[in-house]
């Protein structure tokens, strides 16, 4: 049974009881006690601290994060920068210098990677946001300007397809915690299904994964994730290309390997539900929302029973009428069912 830590008064009662003696009726052993029954009350929460700390779903952020070194091939993620490339016009016999920065009209830097020799007319050149994180990603057309003037080079950059993107945030707490209880439940095996999981989860932005086993035939695997901190949680040809390149240093040599992008099928909900007001509405889609996350994974059917449960779960929610869908939604198997539009009848 769990070992109970004594309330204070408890611990007063029991030195008091202990020191009370009809010599020390009217001595000051009422004071002592509860002066020594306070510093043991201070040791036993900082036992009950240390206990918080052995394992890895009660473990503070520092702590964490020393077991992340200790269990994980890749400890906690950090920031990692948005790249892309740029159009600039440019003079014959000019030059572009790595490091020189572009900046956004909102103060986003991004410095120029590798030194370009422009040739007369429109060249491109490669960039990193100056800072990591997902607010260093920028749409199609932006429009940057260098902040050191260049001789035979316009000051106006402009990104092109399919952006910058890339940027990340450093990763969370939470997702580091369910990595290193993954590390637990899930023991590496050399190149199972599981692994190829782990190994997507490792990269900066990847914060789920699913691995289909023979995809393409006999021998292959394919591997699909989601980047949910993104705008859009499908990812683009540079972050595919990303984490195909890290797990190609992982997977054994003899599997060819598929990193794609999963097809997004949503789900339009004909609801009817009792009380209909505008707080039970977003319970139910709220309610609905985590079934997606926790039921709907890669490939998988989503039961109308369960929807139904879902939407009874909402706070407030008396009664209620599904219209639409009528019975398991099916996905293919390189499809993911997402929350749709609402139709409240």
């Amino acid at each position: 049974m769990p070992f109970e830590t004594p309330t204070l008064p408890v611990l007063i009662n029991r030195t008091a009881a202990d020191l009370a003696s009809d010599a020390l009726r009217q001595s000051d052993a009422q004071v002592l006690a509860r002066a020594v029954s306070g510093a043991a009350y201070g040791l036993y929460g900082y036992l009950d601290w240390i206990a918080k700390q052995i394992l890895p779903d009660t473990a503070d952020a520092t702590t964490l994060e020393r077991q992340a070194l200790l269990r994980l091939e890749t400890p906690r993620i950090a920031a990692k920068s948005a790249t892309g490339t740029a159009s600039f016009q440019a003079s014959a016999g000019s030059i572009l210098d790595a490091n020189l920065v572009a900046q956004a009209s909102d103060g986003r830097q991004y410095r120029v990677v590798a030194a370009v020799n422009p040739v007369s007319g429109t060249n491109t050149a490669k960039l990193e946001a100056v800072d990591g994180g997902a607010l260093g990603n920028a749409s199609v057309g932006l429009a940057l300007k260098l902040v050191q003037p260049v001789a035979g080079i316009d000051e106006t950059f402009t990104v092109l397809a399919p952006g910058i993107t890339g940027g990340s945030d450093q990763e969370s707490i939470e997702s580091l915690r369910s990595r290193v209880i993954r590390s637990y439940r899930v023991i590496p095996h050399g190149g199972n299904a599981e692994d190829y999981v782990t190994w997507a989860l490792e990269c900066a932005g990847v914060t789920r994964a699913w691995v289909v086993k023979n995809y393409m035939g006999p021998g292959t695997v394919g591997v699909f994730f989601v980047r949910d901190g993104d705008a859009s949680i499908i990812p683009d040809a540079n972050e595919l290309a990303t984490v195909k390149a890290y797990i190609s240093t992982k997977a054994p040599v003899t599997a060819e390997v598929y990193v794609l992008a999963p097809v997004l099928k949503p789900i339009n909900y004909r609801l009817k539900i009792t009380p209909d007001t505008t707080v039970v509405r977003a319970a139910v889609a709220a309610e609905l929302a985590d079934l997606h996350e926790r039921e709907a994974g890669l490939g998988e059917t989503l039961l109308i029973s369960h929807i139904r449960e879902a939407i009874s779960s909402a706070e407030g929610e008396m009664d209620n009428l599904v219209s639409s869908p009528a019975f398991d939604v099916t996905a293919k198997a390189n499809e993911l069912l997402t929350v749709g539009a609402f139709t409240w009848l």
